[in-house]
C-alpha cells in the first residue's frame, strides 16, 4: 500500500541509499586523511572476503577453517592490492590524462595495464601463495630440525651450526622455486587468459568514469571476484590442476 502518494518501500529504500552514501562519504574523507592507509585496508578487507569465498567454496568435510591463510592474504591485500595498484593508477593517470575524454587514449591506457600490471600481479600472487603457503619439503624441515636442535646444544652448538641453517635455506629456497616453476607452468598463461577478458572490461569502465580517488576501492571490489579464483588456482595442490591434466 502507499501513505500519502508515497510507497511503503521507500523509507526503506531511502535507509539504504542513506547508508551507502554514508558510507562513501566516510571513505571519502578517510581518503583525504590518509589516502594510502585506508586503500590498503580498504584492499584487505575485500581480499579476505574474497579468500572467505573461496574458502568456503573449496573447503572438504571436516576441515578446519585456514587462519594463516587469512592473515597472510591480509598482507598482500595491503601491500599489493592497496598500495601497489594505488601508485600504480597514480602512474597510469599522469600517463594518460585524456583517457576519460579519448577513445585512443582510454584503449592505450587498459593496454599498457594488462601488458604490464595484470601479469605482474598474478605472478607476484602466485610467488606470494607458494613462498607463504606450500609447506615445505621433508628434508628441509629436517635440515631445520637439524639446525634447531645444534642451536640447543643438544649435538653440540658449534658444531656447524651455520653449515646447518645454510643448507636447511637453500634446500627450503631450491623446492620453493621448483614449486613456483611448476605453478606457473601450469596456471599463469590460463589465469592471463581470463584475466583478459574480465579486466579489460573492468578496467575500461574504471579509468573511464570513475574519479582518480575512488579508482583503487572500485577495483578492488571488482577484484572480490576475480580474487575468489585466483585464491582457489593459487591454493590448488600441484596435480590438481585441469590444465596439469590437459583439460
Amino acid at each position: 500500500g502507499s501513505v500519502g502518494g508515497r510507497s511503503a518501500a521507500a523509507p526503506l529504500l531511502v535507509l539504504r541509499g542513506g547508508g551507502a552514501a554514508a558510507l562513501l562519504a566516510a571513505y571519502t574523507r578517510a581518503l583525504s586523511a590518509a589516502p594510502l592507509a585506508t586503500k590498503g585496508a580498504s584492499a584487505a578487507v575485500v581480499a579476505v572476503a574474497a579468500d572467505g569465498i573461496a574458502q568456503s567454496l573449496t573447503r572438504k568435510g571436516g576441515e578446519a577453517w585456514d587462519w594463516a591463510r587469512t592473515r597472510w592474504i591480509v598482507v598482500w591485500g595491503v601491500i599489493f592490492s592497496g598500495w601497489a595498484n594505488a601508485l600504480w593508477f597514480d602512474l597510469l593517470s599522469r600517463l594518460f590524462p585524456e583517457a576519460r575524454h579519448s577513445g585512443i587514449a582510454l584503449a592505450q591506457k587498459v593496454l599498457v595495464n594488462q601488458l604490464v600490471m595484470a601479469p605482474a600481479l598474478s605472478a607476484a600472487f602466485f610467488a606470494f601463495t607458494v613462498l607463504t603457503r606450500t609447506p615445505p619439503p621433508a628434508q628441509s624441515s629436517e635440515a631445520f630440525d637439524r639446525f634447531d636442535l645444534e642451536k640447543r646444544g643438544r649435538i653440540g652448538y658449534h658444531e656447524l651450526n651455520v653449515r646447518a641453517l645454510g643448507f636447511a635455506l637453500s634446500v627450503w629456497w631450491a623446492a620453493k622455486w621448483a614449486a613456483l616453476r611448476r605453478k606457473l607452468a601450469a596456471e599463469l598463461l590460463p589465469t592471463l587468459v581470463r584475466g583478459n577478458a574480465y579486466w579489460t572490461v573492468v578496467q575500461t569502465v574504471n579509468f573511464r568514469f570513475v574519479p582518480p580517488q575512488c579508482m583503487v576501492l572500485f577495483g578492488n571490489l571488482a577484484s572480490c571476484v576475480w580474487t575468489t579464483y585466483l585464491c582457489i588456482v593459487a591454493n590448488r595442490a600441484a596435480g590438481d590442476s585441469p590444465h596439469e591434466h590437459g583439460r
